[in-house]
């Protein structure tokens, strides 16, 4: 295709001939084209998914008489015209048929706004932003603020503090970095900025309402460069500890890949790493409702662990010390009665460094608090005290672990 889609709207979308023609009839080369176009373009991907779900949503309300006869006959032209490229098509009949049905929503949407039928709800494709940057496992990456135009910006440091102003702009640790709003001049389409935190490296965000997350290493965060007046919501990969200013005209919901997780006034932490067998969302204060997917909602009250296998979809509910699950956001890690391994693969990710251990240590479990504000050589020399193991350091990245 010629044509530059890139500042499509999706009610342009909906206007578009060929976009109807590979919604109704996609091939293997229209799948490809428009997979590219929402892999390179976060914004595009959003209005993509906002056109295609009003094509199904418009099936239920097709069948109504509301064309008057000239109008119809005027759509009828047109579809006919774009359908001639298509004369070889095996299923003309049933596109005509179908397309008749498009163009009479398109009237509807001349007739009525876009946004007035749509009730101004966008459809969010999380899964096409995250493909446009991977995640890396270097800890020698910076940390990655990206923006709604797809700039990126690289930050360095090890602890990042992000805060977004009312006045638009976007301070980075204290100091006023971005002065331009990141939203578009049509505040009923979102755009999207992404954090990229990796491996020994963290960050918070501070939003314009006051709420605030805490991101632990190895983590990415989407969210939009401005909330709605009606919602707020934000998707994650990884690890993040929200104190969020409650509103109960605006809740606050955190989306990951198996959950959705939705603020009743609250300070909670939710965990969930691809590589990992288990997702989990720990409350600290407040209350919480989770669903997961064709799951009846879960409701958390204060000290209780939502724990979720990633493989099998079972769940579960514990009473627990939050500390052990969220004191990474103060520098420590608390642990009781923990499995040793496990304790050495998040103390991997937090630092950024290799440890290498032999299968005895997954026989050993441990208990103690780590100061992760010292040096993983202390840190690991502390761990020694606390378990029968012998910590030979190979170099500042590189450590091995013997029971």
């Amino acid at each position: 295709m010629g044509k530059d889609y890139t500042k499509y709207k999706a009610d342009e979308l909906l206007n578009d001939d060929y976009f109807l023609l590979s919604e109704l009839y996609p091939t293997e080369k229209d799948r490809k084209f428009w997979n590219q176009l929402q892999q390179a373009d976060s914004v595009l991907a959003g209005e993509i998914e906002s056109a295609r779900l009003f094509l199904k949503d418009i099936k239920r309300i097709s069948n109504n008489p509301i064309l008057l006869v000239d109008e119809e006959k005027e759509l009828w032209k047109r579809i006919q015209i774009t359908n001639a490229l298509y004369d070889k098509h095996k299923k003309k009949n049933r596109f005509l048929k179908i397309a008749v049905s498009i163009a009479a929503s398109l009237l509807i949407i001349l007739t009525y706004g876009w946004h007035t039928l749509y009730n101004q709800k966008q459809v969010i494709n999380y899964e096409a932003m995250i493909s446009t940057i991977p995640q890396t496992d270097n800890p020698s990456e910076n940390v990655q603020l990206v923006l709604s135009k797809e700039k990126k910006i690289s930050i360095e440091g090890k602890d990042i503090q992000l805060e977004y102003t009312k006045e638009g702009n976007i301070n980075i640790n204290s100091e006023k970095t971005i002065t331009k709003k990141e939203e578009r001049k049509d505040d009923k389409i979102q755009t999207f900025n992404q954090l990229i935190v990796p491996i020994g490296k963290r960050s918070s965000i501070t939003f314009t309402d006051g709420s605030q997350i805490w991101v632990n290493a190895g983590s990415r965060v989407i969210y939009p460069a401005q909330f709605t007046v009606d919602s707020r919501e934000i998707f994650i990969e990884g690890e993040i500890y929200l104190d969020i200013v409650h509103d109960t005209k605006r809740p606050f919901i955190v989306k990951t890949r198996k959950m959705e997780i939705r603020d009743l006034g609250t300070q909670f932490g939710v965990s969930a790493y691809d590589n990992e067998a288990n997702s989990h969302v720990v409350l600290v204060e407040g209350k919480v409702e989770i669903e997961t997917k064709g799951e009846r909602k879960s409701t958390l009250n204060p000290n209780q662990l939502f724990l979720y296998n990633n493989k099998n979809n079972e769940k579960s509910v514990h009473q627990v010390n939050t500390q052990d699950y969220v004191a990474w956001k103060d520098g420590y890690y608390q642990f009781n009665h923990q499995k040793l391994d496990i304790v050495l693969e998040k103390l991997c990710k937090y630092y950024g460094i290799k440890i290498h251990w032999d299968e005895k240590i997954h026989e050993l479990t441990c208990s103690g608090k780590l100061d992760l504000k010292e040096n993983p050589e202390k840190v690991l020399n502390a761990l020694q005290n606390a378990a029968p193991i012998k910590v030979e350091k190979i170099d500042d990245q590189i450590f091995i672990i013997k029971h």
